[in-house]
């Protein structure tokens, strides 16, 4: 019996349990799936950040059975990101049992007390977005190395600003006069100032036509401005003011850029060249490399967006290059270079574009070879007479060709294509947002008000700079009689002082562009009237009459005499004037009111012979009647009295008989 009543009451008691842990089962079920979903999305976050297949690392976790504990996998390699995410909900179900059924696919286990917080990664800027380009044809352009960390001569840095200009030449001219010259010259951006020359910072170019020439003269200028888009007021390129911008707007950049001392650098370097023995003209040329490069950066104290292409027509669309010159007849001067978009790339914060030489823009130009043959007359475009292509002449041949474009491939067509292309060129960015600026903050605040409100206008501006750069080269062997020269030249631009900024721009040469965000706030605070409270009249206490039940009357409390105020009472305002009579305020060193002084009067019974003093003989009598009725009361007490000793007596009586 005993084993049966504790069969039942473990029964009865696990039944208990059993309902009393339902709640629990369920909510742990619950919990349970939450940690599994949780797993899921941190491994594949995480698998994505590692650059793993995303699938298989949620499959993984999907399997594993987990509480709400979750640790996020760090993104270091593909094989532990994988197993990390796996091993944490692994080991997150030790010791737990599962109470589903094993078909549901889910185990159930108990919720875990404490939770961790999958680890956030950290935001790393995007890659630069790149689009695909075919190659041009080789006979149309040259090689363009601006770009090539590794190139042997890696001197064209994004930051280069002034020339540098270098030429060697050795041989014997005329196969009599040795050459061993070397010529170098560095201009920097401070030598561009007070009308320097050449032969005033670079000895060497002393007795050139080059050291003739001003430094300004050999060095790039640029400038930016913008314009937002879709409005047809012109560009204004020589303010020097912050431009104003707002966030919701998108923006047009345009960058101006004076190319024009590449041609006076190629024009006057001739006799050098030449060998002081010719102007150059039918010096070979070969080897030929050159190209330019620009640069946009969005400061640190700019947050913004320059636009992302889809594909090159996209690029194309937003991103272009285009003369800004003319010759005499209006008629706009031909570009020798094109971007080369492949080579570009674009990013949100910087946009760096390639421009290779692009010689299929170029018309028709007279040979400048002294001996040029009747098939090498013209060069670039078509013959105008029989609208057939003419030789494209890029200086670039290999050994073999020497002898067949030696009066083609010379110094006097080079300089010749430089001197009709266009010295001014604009590129235009277009799709630019600016979002915000932290430079240069500055706080207003205006305060208007009327009678039923205060108006706070706070203005507050900031601005922030766009980094533009323009940087190019030119490299190229020569030979004339016996002598072999080379010759480099590198130009970083500088800012151009009619549009130099005065926000960024002052004390460097810089190529930047300010803009400025003016945001505005209005503050209205209602102002509610406060109309006058009129005192209470204070009631004058009276000094007792003489009503009541005598003496001097009222009650014996000490009464103090307020002050009555000379002026009725008003709410004190910000300009009212304090009365000169105001209430008493109780406080700490008030000083102590006057209270009347009272008689104390020792009191008296009222009795039947009370005699008439003097302190109350001008009280007024009371009647009572204690004198009227005395014997009338004995009689009838007494008549009483004899009335109950009759009864008594006949009582007994009848108790004895």
């Amino acid at each position: 019996m005993r084993k049966k009543n504790l069969k039942i009451q473990v029964a009865a008691l696990a039944v208990t349990g059993a309902i009393a842990t339902t709640p629990f089962v369920a909510r742990a079920e619950e919990t349970s799936s939450s940690a599994v979903t949780g797993t899921e999305a941190t491994a594949t976050t995480t698998a994505t950040e590692a650059g793993t297949t995303t699938a298989e690392t949620t499959t993984a976790a999907a399997a594993t059975p987990a509480a709400s504990t979750t640790t996020a996998a760090p993104a270091s390699t593909a094989t532990t990101a994988g197993t990390e995410a796996t091993t944490a909900a692994t080991t997150a179900t030790s010791g737990t049992t599962a109470t589903a059924p094993a078909a549901s696919g889910v185990a159930t286990t108990p919720a875990a007390s404490t939770t961790t917080p999958a680890a956030t990664a950290t935001a790393t800027p995007a890659a630069p977005v790149t689009v695909f380009e075919s190659p041009a044809d080789s006979g149309t352009t040259a090689p363009n190395n601006a770009n090539k960390e590794d190139h042997v001569d890696r001197v064209v840095e994004n930051d280069k600003q002034g020339t540098d200009i270098h030429f060697k030449a050795d041989g014997l001219a005329g196969g009599i006069f040795p050459i061993h010259d070397n010529y170098n010259g560095v201009i920097n951006p401070e030598d561009t100032k007070d009308g320097k020359k050449l032969k005033d910072t670079a000895r060497d170019f002393k007795y050139t036509a080059l050291g003739r020439l001003k430094n300004d003269d050999l060095v790039m200028h640029g400038d930016l401005s913008i314009q937002k888009e879709r409005d047809t007021t012109p560009f204004d390129s020589t303010s020097d003011k912050a431009k104003d911008v707002e966030k919701t707007d998108t923006y047009t950049l345009k960058a101006d850029l004076d190319v024009s001392p590449v041609h006076n650098t190629i024009n006057a370097i001739g006799t050098l060249v030449g060998n002081y023995i010719s102007n150059g003209k039918d010096v070979y040329v070969n080897n030929l490399e050159t190209g330019l490069r620009a640069t946009f950066t969005m400061e640190n104290n700019l947050d913004g967006s320059f636009h992302l292409p889809t594909d090159l027509e996209d690029a194309k669309k937003h991103y272009e290059l285009s003369s800004a010159d003319a010759d005499a007849d209006g008629k706009p001067k031909p570009m020798i270079y094109r971007i080369n978009y492949g080579n570009s790339s674009f990013a949100e914060d910087k946009v760096t574009l390639a421009m290779d030489l692009d010689l299929t823009k170029m018309g028709s130009l007279p040979n400048q070879y002294s001996s040029a043959g009747a098939d090498y007359k013209n060069l670039y475009g078509k013959d105008s007479a029989t609208g057939k292509a003419n030789h494209v002449e890029n200086f670039n041949h290999p050994d073999s060709d020497y002898g067949t474009y030696y009066q083609t491939s010379v110094f006097g067509n080079l300089k010749e294509l430089v001197n009709h292309s266009a010295k001014k060129i604009q590129l235009i960015m277009k799709g630019i947002k600016f979002n915000s600026a932290n430079g240069n903050r500055a706080e207003s605040e205006n305060n208007t008000e009327t009678e039923t409100e205060r108006i706070t206008d706070k203005t507050v501006t900031t601005e922030g700079t766009v980094l533009g750069t323009l940087v190019g080269y030119m490299n190229a062997d020569t030979g004339k009689q016996n002598v072999q020269g080379k010759a480099k030249f590198v130009w970083g631009a500088i800012q151009n002082d009619a549009g130099r900024d005065k926000v960024a721009g002052q004390d460097n040469d810089k190529v930047y562009l300010t803009v400025k965000f003016t945001d505005k706030e209005r503050t209205v605070t209602p102002i509610t009237p406060v109309n006058p409270v009129q005192p209470v009249n204070p009631v004058t206490p009276s000094n007792g009459g003489n009503g009541g039940n005598g003496g001097n009357g009222g009650s014996r409390t000490p009464i103090v005499n307020p002050s009555t105020p000379s002026q009725p009472g008003n709410v004190l305002g910000e300009d009212r004037p304090t009365p000169s009579n105001q209430g008493e305020v109780l406080g700490e060193n008030r000083p102590a009111p006057t209270a009347v002084e009272t008689v104390e009067k020792k009191g008296e019974v009222l009795g039947e012979s009370r005699p008439s003093g003097k302190n109350v003989s001008g009280r007024a009598v009371v009647a009572t009647g204690d004198n009227n009725f005395t014997a009338l009361w004995a009689s009838l007490f007494g008549l009483s009295a004899a009335s109950l000793a009759g009864f008594v007596v006949l009582r007994k009586k009848e108790q004895e008989a």
